[in-house]
């Protein structure tokens, strides 16, 4: 009677919201607003509800689609994230397959055309010498490390780019991503042979 409305919306706080967003994503935090979300909650109802299955896939491709912005519009922010949780985002590449191509597309990593900066594996494949097949790749502790290594030299004396992978990360992801863009991932120790 006093003129003032209101308005009780079901407010759900979940302090582990991992059914929400994949684990490579546990950096991003936010409110989600969802009208239709069942009053009986439980972690098992949650994880077999299609429309949590659906608001999962919907925030994971808007979280996507924003780092891809942020890429080519805002480099410099781009590389603060990446630098924070570019590792952490590369975890996916293991376990989200439905992304992973998009995955791949905003990851950069070290590589031997750069001392400071990093590429994509998009910008890779454009400098690919003519009649190379392979994304070749090299993981270790440090980029350092990495550029002391003999598996190297075959590649730098045919001129060969060679990402440097220094994630702990990068050597699991390697083992479940095969290609890029047609082109086969191959470690430098495997490819000296066929340098």
């Amino acid at each position: 009677k006093t003129g003032i409305q209101l308005y009780v919306k079901r407010v759900f706080v979940m302090a582990d919201c991992d059914e929400l967003l994949p684990r490579h994503l546990r950096f991003v935090k936010g409110v989600v607003d969802a009208e239709d979300m069942s009053l009986n909650v439980s972690r098992e109802i949650l994880q077999q509800d299609r429309q949590v299955s659906a608001i999962r896939r919907r925030l994971t491709k808007k979280v996507l689609s924003t780092v891809k912005s942020l890429q080519s519009e805002r480099p410099e922010d781009y590389a603060t994230l990446w630098t924070q949780f570019g590792a952490v985002l590369k975890e996916g590449l293991m376990s989200d397959f439905d992304n992973q191509e998009t995955l791949l597309g905003i990851s950069s990593f070290a590589s031997t055309q750069s001392e400071e900066g990093l590429t994509t594996l998009a910008a890779y494949v454009e400098r690919m010498k003519d009649g190379q097949e392979q994304i070749f790749y090299a993981t270790g502790q440090s980029r350092e490390q990495l550029l002391k290594s003999p598996h190297l030299e075959a590649f730098r004396a045919k001129g060969y780019e060679v990402l440097l992978l220094t994630d702990p990360v990068d050597e699991v992801w390697v083992g479940s991503v095969t290609e890029f863009d047609g082109k086969a991932l191959q470690s430098v120790e495997i490819g000296r042979a066929s340098c």
